[in-house]
């Protein structure tokens, strides 16, 4: 049967009735609510009033109950568990749930993925789903609680309901194999620039930025991003990258670095829902700063 709310007495009185019948006393109950005396008083009568019928018969400080008052007694107080239960799973489902993180591939790979071992030693038996993306424009409300994209300075990711911030402002260097510039030599505007079909207008604009001749840039295309580090590796084409990515590669000599002709920084967000954030959120942010 469901509510009609327009008839239904206050919560208030009916949370003041059962409070009554349950310790016995208006005393007691105002105590286990954090009320006066006074006022569990005047809801029960209030009650009283609004159903037509007596529940509650006063004998100095005790309270007993009219047998319309048992019943209504006994039904609240399954009622009333009920909800407190509920309430405690939803509580228990918030903490135990994964933490739902949407992440640019490259940044998975290269920064998460290998030092997530560190956030699991400080958090042990957390579970984190990770979804490598590279379009965050269709995310729906309620299927992720962090989002981590990269942006141009001063822009940002416009997400229904969402809030964000930045945590990270990177250096941006342009890297290629030696194998290439011996080849070629390291004039970034007679070098060929690996092009790619997915999420290029970031690079583009970054590219732009730094003072390069986007338009009259050579092009090597390679079928998507995922392959270009190992593109880069062979001598193919130069590519811009987050410097604290590039080290790696650029320790190893496997690549090197390349001046642009201005330097250009990208942008690191957070960006989550609206409202009651996920326990390990915050937790989680602290930490991917440190690696950032």
């Amino acid at each position: 049967m469901l509510p009609d709310w327009k008839t239904l007495p206050s919560l208030t009185s009916l949370r003041a009735f059962e409070a009554t019948a349950r310790h016995g006393s208006f005393a007691s109950a105002a105590r286990a609510l954090n009320v006066t005396h006074a006022a569990v008083a005047q809801q029960v009568r209030s009650l009283e009033t609004a159903l037509g019928v007596s529940l509650a018969i006063r004998s100095g400080r005790r309270v007993s109950l009219t047998d319309a008052g048992t019943q209504l007694a006994a039904a609240l107080s399954e009622a009333f568990g009920t909800i407190a239960a509920a309430v405690e799973d939803m509580r228990g489902y918030g903490s135990s749930r994964p933490l739902r993180i949407v992440a640019r591939p490259f940044l998975v790979d290269r920064l998460i993925m290998p030092n997530l071992a560190q956030f699991w030693q400080m958090h042990p038996g957390v579970e984190i789903s990770i979804q490598p993306r590279r379009d965050f424009s269709g995310l729906q409300q309620g299927s992720f609680d962090l989002a981590i994209p990269s942006l141009g300075i001063g822009t940002a990711l416009n997400l229904p309901s969402t809030e964000s911030r930045e945590i990270a402002r990177v250096p941006m260097v342009a890297i290629a194999a030696p194998s290439l510039v011996a080849r070629e030599g390291s004039d970034l505007t007679r070098l060929p620039w690996l092009w790619h079909d997915e999420d290029m207008d970031l690079k583009l604009s970054l590219m732009a930025e730094s003072g390069l001749p986007v338009e009259r840039l050579r092009q090597a295309r390679i079928g998507s991003p995922s392959l270009q580090v190992e593109a880069l590796k062979q001598g193919i084409g130069v590519g811009l990258f987050n410097a604290r990515m590039a080290r790696f590669d650029i320790e190893a000599g496997d690549v090197i670095e390349l001046p642009l002709p201005r330097d250009v920084e990208v942008a690191y967000c957070v960006v989550y829902p609206k409202g009651p954030h996920h326990p390990l959120m915050e937790s989680f942010v602290t930490w991917l700063e440190t690696l950032i």
